[in-house]
């Protein structure tokens, strides 16, 4: 009888923490402890433990500055499946497809969490890429092209506390393990518009990626085309320039004016 209770109080402790993240998830807003509290008719002392254990996890996060909360990058990384219902990857899937098919590469969309760049979507063409970039991946910033292209409209202070604290770990012979020489190379991406990840993260891979801005003018995301290091190079242009497109359209439906445009 003691196992079925604990069972039940297990249970509900785990229905409570999922409501909780829907009523979250629900919301156009942050939300805080109180509304929670008052809307789901759970005691704050109750909400507060539930909601640590979801923040711990990632699964919700608290907005800068302020009390209140929001899904957390966590939940997107385990509801792969249901992707297409984000907002950002239900806007870019389709400019991306059209990408990979036009290239005849493989195209990703990835975004900023913590110091490091999440893999949201992967849209694959004819010649497809083996590489270790999967759905829900995380990649360090230092050797990423995608990670190049959302650090580069940061501020400097910025980069360099993720770089103190992350660290700049070797993958290949011309993995950049320099801080002054990533900064260098984050001022040429901001000058170019674009970044490249020059075998830098796997041999023989070759990655150029486009930042992608919001209404308030920030990197919220970065999407790029990779492929073998020979034909990535031979078409780099025509690479760019495609990647420059999609960057304009997807941007401006996510409300960016180029006057906005903050460091880049």
């Amino acid at each position: 009888m003691k196992n079925k209770d604990n069972s039940s109080q297990s249970n509900s402790a785990v229905e409570r923490a999922l409501t909780i993240l829907e009523l979250i998830a629900a919301k156009r807003n942050p939300v805080s402890l109180a509304e929670i509290s008052q809307e789901l008719g759970i005691a704050k002392s109750t909400s507060h433990r539930i909601m640590e254990a979801l923040k711990n996890k990632g699964f919700i996060e608290q907005v800068e500055d302020t009390e209140k909360y929001q899904v957390g990058l966590k939940a997107i990384e385990v509801g792969v499946s249901s992707l297409t219902k984000w907002n950002l990857v239900d806007i870019v899937t389709p400019y991306l497809r059209q990408l990979a098919l036009d290239l005849n590469e493989t195209a990703f969309l990835a975004v900023y969490d913590k110091g490091e760049v999440v893999y949201l979507y992967k849209a694959e063409a004819n010649q497809s890429v083996r590489t270790t970039a999967d759905l829900g991946t995380r990649k360090p910033i230092h050797s990423t092209g995608l990670g190049k292209a959302i650090v580069s409209t940061f501020h400097l202070e910025e980069v360099d506390h993720v770089l103190t604290e992350k660290g700049m770990p070797k993958f290949t012979e011309k993995t950049i393990i320099d801080p002054k020489q990533y900064i260098e190379e984050l001022s040429k991406v901001r000058k170019n518009g674009y970044s490249m990840d020059d075998e830098e993260a796997e041999v023989g891979l070759t990655c150029i990626a486009v930042p992608i801005f919001n209404y308030t003018g920030r990197a919220i995301a970065a999407i790029s085309v990779a492929g073998p290091t020979e034909r990535m190079i031979k078409n780099k242009e025509t690479i760019i320039e495609s990647l420059k497109k999609v960057n304009g359209y997807v941007s401006n439906r996510l409300g960016f004016v180029p006057s906005m445009r903050q460091n880049m």
